[in-house]
């Protein structure tokens, strides 16, 4: 067993536990491979909107004046994003007295042991923020709005025609066609959204899968091919915990249907499903939104420029308190950069 002169162990500690930490593994985040990630070094998040059009050219005479095209101004829509900071306090670990009280050596075994059991906590601190930012895509795709509880929750403002109530006509009474539902989506997309390509994912909660299979239009085509997820794009091909249950066709449209069963512990300790049930939401393959990180807090020191990155790591001794507390803060914000690109519908009671 080896030694390490007690002077050192500190240090040799920050640098363990960032190594460790980078290591750990990642919790699900099927709704957020739809959100593709991108950091900021200030405070708030902007994005420039401008209407695009689908017009077509018309021929004029040769010699006559052109057609004057005027273009609408830009939007720019700017957020400060939620702020999430989690901590722990290492003193309450058994080793952590053994390694930095010590005035002699201390053992490479000791020293391992703190760092590897705080790597843990912090990557389960980690976890806790990963899975706000879920939660965040969730509210996006199914609700149009972000809730949040420090600051004011943010409306996505989206149309009326993307969020439709098909209840009193449920899937299960067999009176309105599944194929129906999904071409709509499809073409608002399409129409509104101006995204271009001719497969669309569809994320369904549980019982809404069973309606669909159950549903007489489903049952009579009988046609759910290609349960290969060879055919799906990356991000969502690589992500953990959502069930792919093969492709269908409606109209000009092909739909890759998808569940994604996973749950959270919500602020009343109720596990709750990031797809709320009846529900099922309809995106292109590739929409455009972005998971957006701006700067968390930090002191502004000559020469020194904020510190980019979706997570910052932080390391505070209080004498007073007596507490020696890691802690990881991170300031996201999932964006609907396109937000006409997303339809959601509920067709259960």
């Amino acid at each position: 067993m080896g030694v390490i002169p007690a002077s050192q162990a500190r240090a040799l500690f920050t640098q363990g536990l960032v190594d460790v930490y980078r290591e750990q593994v990642q919790t699900t985040a099927f709704l957020r491979s739809f959100f593709p990630t991108e950091e900021f070094g200030t405070k708030y998040l902007s994005v420039e909107v401008e209407r695009g059009f689908e017009k077509v050219a018309v021929d004029i005479l040769r010699g006559t004046e052109g057609q004057r095209n005027v273009f609408s101004k830009s939007t720019e829509k700017i957020w400060e994003p939620p702020l999430y900071k989690e901590f722990f306090d290492m003193t309450q670990l058994d080793v952590y007295d053994r390694l930095f009280t010590s005035t002699g050596d201390i053992s490479d075994a000791d020293l391992g042991g703190l760092i590897a059991e705080s790597a843990k906590r912090l990557m389960s601190l980690q976890q806790k923020i990963e899975r706000a930012y879920e939660l965040q895509a969730s509210q996006v795709l199914f609700d149009g709005i972000t809730t949040l509880s420090a600051v004011e929750s943010i409306d996505w403002k989206r149309k009326a025609g993307s969020l439709v109530d098909q209840s009193a006509t449920t899937w299960l009474t067999n009176t309105n066609n599944p194929f129906t539902t999904l071409e709509t989506g499809a073409q608002f997309i399409r129409t509104n959204g101006k995204s271009q390509g001719e497969v669309y994912n569809v994320i369904m909660a549980a019982n809404v899968l069973t309606a669909f299979l159950g549903n007489t239009y489903v049952k009579e085509r009988s046609d759910i091919l290609n349960f290969n997820l060879g055919n799906v794009n990356l991000p969502q091909r690589n992500s953990v915990g959502a069930a792919y249950h093969g492709r269908v066709s409606s109209g000009s449209y092909l739909f890759d249907i998808w569940t994604y069963p996973e749950e959270y512990t919500n602020s009343a300790g109720v596990a709750t499903g990031y797809i709320p049930t009846k529900k099922l939401t309809i995106l292109p393959t590739n929409p455009r939104f972005k998971m957006a990180f701006a700067a968390v807090p930090q002191l502004i020191e000559s020469g020194v420029q904020n510190i980019r990155g979706a997570y910052k790591v932080s390391e505070y001794i209080d004498q007073r308190k007596a507490t020696h507390e890691i802690e990881i803060q991170s300031a996201g914000l999932a964006i609907p950069v396109a937000v006409d690109q997303i339809f959601t519908a509920q067709v259960l009671a």
